[in-house]
C-alpha cells in the first residue's frame, strides 16, 4: 500500500488494480523446432559458441521468399553454379533455399536467384545526364557496387535520355532508387569550371610561393587544377562545392583582367649556366622576385639554345625586378680549373677532412671532381676569388710535391705484387713512402698507379712532449676515442706513442702542420697538468684483517666513500705481499677519503697512534728519496704505518700497540744517530748485483748490520726510477767503512771469469726454445752474464759462461739445477672436467700464473677436440691435464690447481627470506657475488626449495655462505621482531567518538601511531561495527587502549543534547576547511558532532559540552543562525518542496496457453516407444540443415 497526499495535505491511500489477460502459443511457431541432427558447438555450462580458430573457407546463406514475393515461374533445382544448393517449399507458399560454396560464389548466386525467383520492378528516375558519371563511377566501380549490394540490374540511358531505370525486387529497387538519388543530390551540390586562360598570368593566379590556391584549397571544399610547365594546355579546372567554386573563379577572372590591362613584357639575355641561380631552389628565387615586385619571370627550359630570360609586370616594377635577376644571376660564380684526376683524392683527403680543413665553414661554396680531369668551383660572388686562389694554390702545390706514374704489369703478377693479405704491397708502401693503387680484378686492367711525395711540406714540424707513460692510455681513451677526437679537431697532425710495453719511454712525439702542432702541444700540456692534478697517490694506512669490514656488505662502505671523495680506491689482492691500499685523485680528495677510511678502521680496532717530535732536517732525511727510510721501518716493524703532514714538526705513528712501540723506539734511535754527526752517501751498483750484495735470505745485509749498527743499507725497489742506486745513511766512519766494502764487492762482481758446464744435448733445447726464454732468465737474474750454447748438430756438451765470478757460478748453479730437475722429472695426470677450465685459464688466470712459477711445473691442457672422446677407463680424454716437473712439485701443482676448480655447496634457507636476499632488482645477491667472486643460485618459486647453492673456489665459497648465514640471521630476528609487532587488541568504541579519534586529516591518531609505534585500524564507512583494531607490541598496544579509554571516557563524561537543524544549514555550520565549527566548539567550550552521510535523520545534531549553560548558549546561537539563512534561501527562491504523486499502479495477471504440443498429440517420432519399428529420417551427409562444427 503507498500513502500520498493529495492538494490539500490529506494523506490517502492507493491500492493496485488488477486486470488478466490470456495469451495462447501455437507449439509448432514460438517453438520451432532444431535441425534433426544439431550438435551444440559450446563448451558445457557455456551459453555462448566458441569462434573457431580457423575460419572456413565456405558459407551458408538462407534466402526466404514469401507466397507474395515469389515469382511466377518454378525453382528449376541446381544451375550451374559453383555451390551447392538445397530449397524446401512450406505449406503456406513459402521458398527457403540454403546456398553452400565459397563466399563470392553464394554472393553472386543469392543475385541470381533473388533476380530470377523474386517478383521484379521496374523504377524509372530523371536523372541529370552530368550527374551519370558519379553513378557509374571509376571504371564502372560505383555501378557495379549498387547491382551487387541491391540485387538490381541499373540501365543508364544513353546521353539524349535522361531516365535511369532499375530493374529488380520491391525493396531493393527502392532502397537502391534511394540511394541513387541521394549521390545525385550530393553531385548536385558540386560544379566544375573550366577557365582559359594564357599561361604567362599562371603566375600571379597561383601568387606567391602559391599562396593563393593554398588559400582556396584550404578548406577542402575547393580543388584548382593549373597545368603544369610540361602541358600543353591552358585551362584551368576549378571544382567543388557550388558556391565555393563561383568565389575562387570571380577571384581568378578578377586577377587575370587586372593583369591583363598593366602586364608589360621585358627581355634579356643571362648566360645558361647562370640561370638556375635566377630560379634558385626548388624556384624560391623566382618566387621571390613576384613576391617583392608583383612581376614574373620565364626562364627558357634547360635543352632551348635561346638564353631570353623574359620578365612580366607592371611597367613600373617590371625594372626593380630586372635588377634582382641581374643581382641574383651575378650573385654566384663558377669556373672549371684544370686538375688531373689523380691528385682529387688528396684534394678532397680521407672522408673530405682535407677539402673542409681548406674551406671551413663556407655553406654556399661548391666544389665538383669531373671525370675528365677538370674541378668545378661554384661560389658567392665575395668568395668566389679567395676559393678560387686557395684551390689553385693547393693544386700547385700537390703538383710540385707528388709525382704519379702508371706502370703496365701484366695481371697474372698483381697478386704476387700485393702479397699474402696485402703483406708485399704494404712493405712498399712503408719502405718508399709512396702510395700503390691496384686496379679491381674485375677490370682486368693493367696499369698499376705509384703516387710519390717528392719533398716534405715546408710547413711541417715535428716536436716531442714529455707525459708520463701511465697517463698515455688516458691521452688515447677507450678505443681510441680521445685521440680521435684530437685527429679530427686537428687532420694534419700525427700522434706517436711509444710502445705500450716499453714503460720507460715517455716522450709522445707530434708531427703535422706547424700551427697545428703548436696548438696539440698546448692542448696536451694542459691535458698533462689535469693528470697529474687528478692522478695524486697516497697509501692509505689499512690493516688487512680489517679489510672485509671497511668494504663493507657487497662494497657498499667503500663504494661510499669513493662516490663522496670521487676518488679511485685500489683495494689490495689476496696475494699482494703489501696489502696496501692505494688511493687516486685530487690531493683534498685523497687526504679526505683516507680520513674517512681510518676513521671506520679506528671504530672497528684497538689502534693507538703516537707522535715522535722530530727536527727540520731529519724530515728531511726521512722524506728524502720516497720515503724509502720510512718504508724500510715498516717493512722491519709490520702492522704500523708513518705519517709526516705537512708544515708539522710531528712524525705520527699508527697501528697495534706492540709494533708501534718497536717502530718508535727505532725511530727514536735512528734520530738519535741523526742529530749526531751522520753521513748519507749513495753507491751505484747494476740492479742486477742486488741480491748478490744482499745475500741468500738477506745474510750479507744481516752482517752489515750487526758489525755496523747505525748504518741503514736502503735498497731501491724494482720499478724505481733510480734503481741502481743504493742509499747508506748513518754515521761517518761507520757510513764509508760500509760503503768501502759495497764498492769492494761491486768491483769483484764486475771481474770477468769464464767457466764451463755440461748439459746433455736432449736437455739443451729446454733452454733455447720459446725465443731462449729459460736462458735470457738465467742472464737476468745473475748480472746479465754471457751464456754460449753449442752449435745445433754440433754434438757438443759444453756451454760457455762468461761474467763475475759470483754471478758466473750463480748462473752455473741454476743450470745445474734446471738440468737435475729435467732429469727428475715425471709427468702426473690431472682430471679436471673441461667446463672448469675456461674459470681457471680466465678468472683466476693470476693464480694459475702463479702455481706455475712457484712449483716450477709445466701444465698441458687437453686438446678441445678430445672433449668427446674416452680412454680404457672411461675418462674423458678432454679432461685431462698433464703436470710435468719433479714429482714433489707436481703433487703441490695438482693439489694447488685442483683448489681452483669452481666447487658447489648448499645452504638451506627458508623461502620467506630469498627476497630479502635478493635485493631490490638483484641488487643485493649481485653485490655479494662480485664481493666474493662467487655464483649464488637461488632456487625460484615454482621449484618449492629452500636450498641455495653457491659455486666458486673452496674458501670464497665457506666465506660466502658465512656471509649469508650472518644475514639470515639478521632477517630471522626481523622476522620475529615483526612476529611480535604483530599483536592485535580490539577495543570497543561507540561510533561517534571515531572521528574525534582520527581528528582533523589524521593528526590525533597519527599521534598515537608515533607515540607507541602501533598500527590503529578504523572500521569502513559502510560498517556499523564499534571495533578499532591496534596492532603492534603487546605492552604498547595496551597502553594505547588505555590511553584511547581514557580520552573516550573524558568524551563520555560530557554533558550530551540533540538539536535538528536544517541540512542546508550544516555547510555554512562547518565553515571554510571547518573554520566555523572549530571557533563555536573554541567559543562555547562545547563539541559539536555533525550527522554521518548515511545516517536515518540527517538533520540531528549532537551538542555536547562540561556544563548546560555552555550547550544551551550554543544551541540558542545556531537556531539563530539557522533561521536566518533559511529565510535567506526563501528570499531567493530556493526553499521550495517537490510534490510526488504515486501513480495508480495497476498490475497485469497473465496466463499462457500453449496449444499444439507433441505431448497433447500422438506423435511417434517425438516420443516413440520402445521396440516399435518407426522409420529413421536418415538426411544426406551434405545436408545444409545439420551442423557443420567438426566433432
Amino acid at each position: 500500500m503507498n500513502n500520498n497526499i493529495d492538494d490539500n495535505g490529506n494523506q490517502e491511500n492507493t491500492h493496485p488494480i488488477y486486470t488478466e489477460t490470456k495469451v495462447v502459443m501455437d507449439y509448432s511457431t514460438d517453438f520451432p523446432s532444431l535441425p534433426l541432427n544439431a550438435v551444440s558447438g559450446s563448451t558445457k555450462g557455456s551459453g555462448v559458441a566458441l569462434k573457431p580458430s580457423v575460419k572456413c573457407s565456405t558459407v551458408t546463406r538462407r534466402i526466404t521468399l514469401t507466397a507474395s514475393e515469389r515469382a511466377g515461374r518454378l525453382y528449376e533445382g541446381e544451375r550451374e553454379m559453383d555451390c551447392a544448393e538445397e530449397s524446401k517449399t512450406s505449406r503456406d507458399g513459402s521458398l527457403c533455399i540454403m546456398v553452400t560454396g565459397k563466399s563470392p560464389n553464394v554472393d553472386d548466386a543469392q543475385a541470381r536467384l533473388i533476380r530470377e525467383l523474386q517478383t521484379q520492378i521496374t523504377l524509372s528516375l530523371k536523372i541529370p545526364k552530368e550527374h551519370f558519371g558519379a553513378i557509374i563511377g571509376a571504371k564502372g566501380a560505383s555501378l557495379k557496387k549498387l547491382e551487387a549490394d541491391y540485387f538490381c540490374r541499373v540501365i543508364i540511358p544513353k546521353e539524349d535520355d535522361g531516365s535511369v531505370k532499375i530493374i529488380g525486387p520491391k525493396i531493393h529497387a527502392s532502397k537502391c532508387c534511394d540511394k541513387i538519388l541521394e549521390i545525385s543530390r550530393e553531385r548536385s551540390k558540386t560544379t566544375s569550371e573550366d577557365l582559359e586562360i594564357p599561361r604567362k598570368f599562371y603566375p600571379w593566379i597561383r601568387g606567391p610561393f602559391n599562396e593563393n590556391v593554398e588559400r582556396w584549397t584550404n578548406s577542402g571544399n575547393v580543388k584548382v587544377n593549373i597545368p603544369p610547365v610540361n602541358v600543353n594546355s591552358e585551362i584551368i579546372n576549378v571544382n567543388g562545392d557550388r558556391d565555393d567554386v563561383i568565389k575562387v573563379v570571380e577571384e581568378i577572372k578578377r586577377i587575370y583582367n587586372e593583369k591583363l590591362e598593366k602586364v608589360r613584357t621585358l627581355s634579356t639575355k643571362v648566360p645558361i649556366s647562370q640561370r638556375r641561380f635566377i630560379v634558385g631552389n626548388r624556384g624560391s628565387g623566382i618566387q621571390e622576385i613576384l613576391k617583392a615586385t608583383d612581376c614574373a619571370v620565364e626562364i627558357p627550359t634547360d635543352d632551348c639554345d635561346n638564353g631570353t630570360v623574359i620578365l612580366h609586370g607592371d611597367q613600373e616594377r617590371i625594372v626593380d625586378a630586372l635588377s634582382m635577376v641581374y643581382a641574383r644571376a651575378a650573385s654566384i660564380l663558377c669556373k672549371e680549373i684544370p686538375c688531373p684526376q689523380w691528385m682529387h683524392r688528396y684534394l678532397i683527403g680521407s672522408k673530405g677532412t682535407h677539402l673542409q680543413q681548406l674551406f671551413p665553414d663556407k655553406v654556399a661554396l661548391k666544389i665538383e671532381f669531373n671525370d675528365n680531369g677538370t674541378v668545378y668551383i661554384e661560389a658567392p660572388q665575395q668568395e668566389f676569388q679567395t676559393s678560387l686562389a686557395t684551390l689553385e694554390v693547393e693544386i700547385n702545390r700537390i703538383s710540385s710535391e707528388m709525382d704519379h706514374q702508371i706502370i703496365s704489369i701484366p695481371a697474372e703478377f698483381h697478386r704476387h705484387i700485393v702479397g699474402k693479405g696485402g703483406s708485399n704491397i704494404t712493405k712498399l708502401r712503408d719502405d718508399y713512402g709512396v702510395s700503390i693503387v691496384m686496379p679491381p680484378e674485375e677490370t682486368n686492367s693493367l696499369d698499376v698507379i705509384i703516387d710519390d711525395l717528392i719533398s716534405r711540406m715546408e710547413n711541417e714540424k715535428t716536436r716531442d712532449i714529455i707525459i708520463e707513460h701511465r697517463f698515455h692510455r688516458k691521452i688515447i681513451g677507450p678505443k681510441g676515442e680521445s685521440i680521435n677526437k684530437i685527429r679530427q679537431q686537428f687532420p694534419s697532425v700525427n700522434l706517436f706513442f711509444p710502445d705500450a710495453n716499453d714503460s720507460d719511454c715517455d716522450i709522445i712525439q707530434i708531427r703535422g702542420n706547424k700551427n697545428e702542432v703548436d696548438k696539440v702541444y698546448t692542448y696536451l700540456t694542459k691535458l698533462n697538468k689535469e693528470f697529474i692534478e687528478s692522478s695524486y697517490q697516497e697509501t692509505a694506512p689499512i690493516f688487512k684483517e680489517f679489510l672485509k669490514r671497511i668494504i663493507g656488505k657487497g662494497g657498499v662502505t667503500i663504494n661510499k666513500i669513493r662516490e663522496e671523495t670521487s676518488t679511485q680506491i685500489d683495494l689490495p689482492l689476496d696475494s699482494s705481499p703489501t696489502g696496501k691500499v692505494v688511493v687516486t685523485g685530487k690531493k683534498e680528495n685523497v687526504r679526505k677519503a683516507i680520513e674517512m677510511l681510518t676513521k671506520i678502521q679506528e671504530e672497528l680496532a684497538n689502534i693507538v697512534s703516537v707522535d715522535v717530535p722530530i727536527p727540520p732536517k731529519a724530515q728531511r732525511r726521512f722524506l728524502f728519496n720516497g720515503r724509502r727510510l720510512l718504508t724500510d721501518i715498516e717493512n722491519e716493524c709490520g702492522n704500523v704505518f708513518f705519517n709526516i703532514k705537512e708544515k708539522s714538526n710531528k712524525i705520527v705513528i699508527r697501528g697495534p700497540k706492540v709494533p708501534v712501540e718497536n717502530a718508535e723506539k727505532l725511530v727514536k734511535d735512528l734520530l738519535k744517530t741523526l742529530n749526531e754527526q751522520t753521513e748519507e752517501v749513495t753507491i751505484e751498483a747494476d740492479a742486477s748485483y742486488h741480491k748478490f750484495l744482499i745475500g741468500k735470505q738477506g745474510s750479507n745485509l744481516q752482517a752489515l748490520r750487526e758489525k755496523y749498527p747505525t748504518v741503514r743499507i736502503l735498497f731501491p725497489e724494482e720499478k724505481a726510477e733510480n734503481a741502481n742506486s743504493i742509499n747508506l745513511i748513518g754515521k761517518n766512519d761507520e757510513v764509508a767503512a760500509v760503503k768501502k766494502i759495497l764498492e769492494a764487492r761491486v768491483e769483484e762482481l764486475k771481474e770477468t771469469v769464464e767457466l764451463t758446464v755440461n748439459v746433455p744435448l736432449e736437455y739443451q733445447r729446454h733452454f733455447l726454445i720459446k725465443g731462449s726464454e729459460v736462458l735470457k732468465e738465467i742472464q737476468t737474474q745473475n748480472g746479465n752474464v754471457q751464456i754460449f750454447f753449442p752449435k745445433i748438430n754440433s754434438n757438443s756438451t759444453v756451454v760457455t759462461i762468461k761474467g763475475s765470478e759470483v754471478c758466473a757460478k750463480s748462473a752455473k748453479n741454476r743450470i745445474f739445477e734446471i738440468v737435475e730437475d729435467l732429469k727428475a722429472q715425471v709427468t702426473i695426470e690431472v682430471i679436471v672436467p673441461n667446463k672448469y677450465l675456461r674459470n681457471i685459464l680466465g678468472t683466476y688466470k693470476n693464480a694459475y700464473n702463479d702455481i706455475l712459477k712457484e712449483n716450477n711445473v709445466v701444465v698441458k691442457l687437453p686438446d678441445r677436440r678430445l672433449v668427446e672422446e674416452y680412454n680404457a677407463n672411461g675418462v674423458c680424454l678432454g679432461d685431462i691435464i698433464n703436470i710435468i716437473g719433479r714429482p714433489e712439485n707436481c703433487e703441490k701443482a695438482k693439489i694447488a690447481l685442483l683448489a681452483l676448480v669452481p666447487v658447489t655447496k648448499e645452504i638451506v634457507v627458508s623461502r620467506e627470506f630469498h627476497s630479502a636476499l635478493i635485493g631490490r632488482g638483484g641488487k643485493d645477491i649481485r653485490n655479494l657475488q662480485q664481493l666474493y667472486n662467487v655464483s649464488v643460485q637461488i632456487p625460484n618459486e615454482s621449484d618449492n626449495s629452500d636450498v641455495i647453492k653457491v659455486i666458486g673456489l673452496n674458501d670464497k665459497v665457506d666465506e660466502c655462505i658465512a656471509d649469508i648465514k650472518a644475514r639470515v640471521e639478521e632477517l630471522e630476528k626481523i622476522a620475529a621482531d615483526n612476529i611480535l609487532k604483530s599483536f592485535k587488541l580490539t577495543v570497543t568504541i561507540p561510533i561517534e567518538y571515531h572521528q574525534k579519534l582520527i581528528g582533523r586529516k589524521g593528526v590525533v591518531v597519527a599521534g598515537l601511531r608515533n607515540k607507541y609505534d602501533v598500527q590503529i585500524t578504523f572500521p569502513k564507512d559502510d560498517d556499523k561495527s564499534e571495533d578499532i583494531i591496534i596492532q603492534g607490541y603487546e605492552k604498547n598496544c595496551n597502553e594505547c587502549k588505555e590511553d584511547i579509554l581514557a580520552q573516550v571516557s573524558q568524551w563520555e563524561s560530557m554533558i550530551t543534547r540533540t538539536v535538528k537543524l536544517d541540512p542546508r544549514y550544516h555547510p555554512r555550520l562547518i565553515g571554510t576547511g571547518g573554520r566555523n565549527l572549530r571557533k563555536l566548539n573554541e567559543d562555547f567550550g562545547v563539541d559539536i558532532r555533525l550527522p554521518a552521510k548515511n545516517a536515518e535523520d540527517p538533520s540531528l545534531v549532537v551538542i555536547a559540552g562540561y556544563t548546560d549553560d555552555d550547550i544551551l548558549n550554543c544551541i540558542e546561537h545556531l537556531k539563530i543562525e539557522e533561521e536566518d539563512y533559511i529565510d535567506l534561501l526563501i528570499e531567493r527562491g530556493q526553499y521550495t518542496v517537490e510534490r510526488n504523486v504515486t501513480p495508480v499502479q495497476i498490475q497485469v495477471k497473465r496466463s499462457v496457453e500453449i496449444t499444439g504440443a507433441p505431448w497433447q498429440v500422438n506423435s511417434h517420432e517425438q516420443f516413440p516407444s520402445i521396440g516399435s519399428n518407426i522409420p529413421v529420417i536418415t538426411l544426406p551427409v551434405n545436408s545444409v540443415w545439420g551442423s557443420r562444427l567438426h566433432k
